[in-house]
């Protein structure tokens, strides 16, 4: 209840009708009206209640939230239990927005609260390249049980375009250890990317690798935090090599000795077809499939060795003509199945509106210390929106996060302005209050 009124209502009960002074004859009837419904006990206002022996105080704007505050602070109710709890002892206008608000405002509750599964930004798929190498995700699988040569780690890459696997087994995952894959394993062979993708970790992002990067005038994406579907292709190069290796070991019971069969598990996967681009990754990137042990046929006995120079010439010229029809095919295949992907992945989001530079949000914590830990780490402001459903961030201290965040991870942080009494609501409670001390006096 607005004070002013609430101050009419207890000075017309307690002083025998009086009105405030220039009230109108609207004001003077919505003031009897009023009290007609309360009765003044101990200095404060109470809804009459013949059948409950229990009375409700009536709250005004001085000290509603305070109240509210009290109350749902016992226990972190929600909204609704919040407001029945009030209910028990409390009455007022416009009681149930005022609690909204209010625990709707709880920090608390807010950093507490329970992550949502539903997703709220679609699908952004990647576009296939148009090249060979002209675009690589990289990524590191481990640690796994050392081999007997110390071996822990597993340094993967693979190409956009013909899904081409790339792996060496690693004792460690440095920056130095990186840089010598990515040379050796990547440029060597197969040229200098374009573009290089891989996650946030320390081995990718170091100054070290930033500058062997620079050196090859490559450029660098890296994915959103806690964002390994950016990399989605790698991340699935993951799964297939760990497994394939894993059933491969388990038959050679060489669990100790893993870091032998990776080239097995490596050829396995270059000539075996993928679906999404309906080829081999060995026909895409070299215009024929290559032949496991166990496919090779036996040597023909009736072969004649031919001209040397005119075999390469004519087989060169059956590889060009494959590779050109080849792999627009296969991009445009690929192109296909991702927008068939992002059709079934977007069946399950719930957009939301977008977030504003300036706008304030709370971010999942995806490592919490303990088991009472905060969900969710912020206040952090937004400073700047992408087009692809990320944000730039600045946390507590203005201190700015590194990379973009995906909105995913991003809930909205309510702190708006309650109705707090101004300063004249403020000096007439206080004015009430030196009232109400004169008059025990009297």
């Amino acid at each position: 209840m607005e004070y002013p009124l609430y101050l009419s209502i207890y000075y017309y009960l307690t002083r025998s009708g009086e009105y405030p002074t220039g009230s109108t004859e609207n004001i003077k009837r919505k003031v009897r009206r009023q009290a007609s419904k309360f009765e003044v006990h101990g200095h404060k206002l109470f809804r009459k209640n013949p059948v409950s022996p229990v009375s409700q105080e009536l709250l005004h704007e001085g000290i509603v939230e305070e109240v509210i505050k009290r109350v749902h602070e016992e226990g972190h109710y929600g909204v609704n239990n919040t407001y029945s709890q009030l209910r028990l002892q409390y009455t007022g206008p416009r009681l149930f927005e005022w609690t909204r608000k209010v625990v709707q405002n709880c920090v608390t509750c807010q950093v507490r609260t329970k992550t949502p599964h539903n997703r709220t930004e679609p699908a952004h798929p990647i576009d296939t390249p148009i090249h060979p190498f002209y675009m690589i995700g990289c990524d590191a699988i481990g640690p796994m049980d050392p081999t007997e040569d110390g071996y822990r780690y597993l340094l993967v890459a693979v190409d956009y375009l013909t899904r081409w696997p790339i792996a060496i087994p690693v004792k460690d995952i440095t920056e130095e250890t990186t840089v010598n894959f990515l040379f050796e394993q990547v440029v060597v062979p197969y040229g200098v990317p374009n573009f290089i993708l891989t996650d946030r970790g320390s081995n990718f992002t170091s100054g070290y690798v930033r500058e062997f990067f620079k050196s090859l005038n490559c450029r660098h994406l890296t994915t959103t935090a806690y964002r390994p579907q950016t990399n989605g292709l790698c991340e699935r190069l993951n799964q297939t090599l760990s497994q394939t290796l894993a059933k491969i070991v388990r038959d050679n019971d060489a669990l100790t000795t893993w870091d032998k069969y990776v080239t097995s598990a490596l050829l396995a996967l270059r000539t075996m077809r993928n679906d999404t681009t309906g080829h081999t990754p060995a026909k895409l990137l070299y215009g024929y499939n290559l032949r496991t042990p166990a496919t090779w046929p036996a040597p023909r006995t009736d072969f004649v060795q031919g001209d040397p120079v005119e075999e390469i010439a004519s087989r060169t010229k059956v590889i060009q003509h494959m590779i050109e029809k080849l792999r627009p095919e296969a991009r445009s295949r690929s192109n296909e199945k991702k927008q068939k992907y992002k059709a079934r992945y977007d069946l399950q989001v719930f957009p939301r509106r977008r977030f504003s530079p300036g706008e304030q949000v709370l971010m999942r914590d995806q490592k919490p210390p303990h088991k009472f830990s905060d969900r969710w780490l912020g206040p952090m402001t937004v400073t700047r929106v992408n087009n692809n459903g990320t944000y730039h961030l600045i946390g507590p201290n203005y201190r700015r996060l590194q990379g973009a965040i995906n909105g995913d991870f991003l809930i909205p942080f309510h702190n708006h302005k309650l109705m707090v009494p101004d300063i004249q609501v403020k000096r007439a409670e206080n004015q009430f209050l030196a009232w109400i001390s004169r008059y025990d006096t009297l």
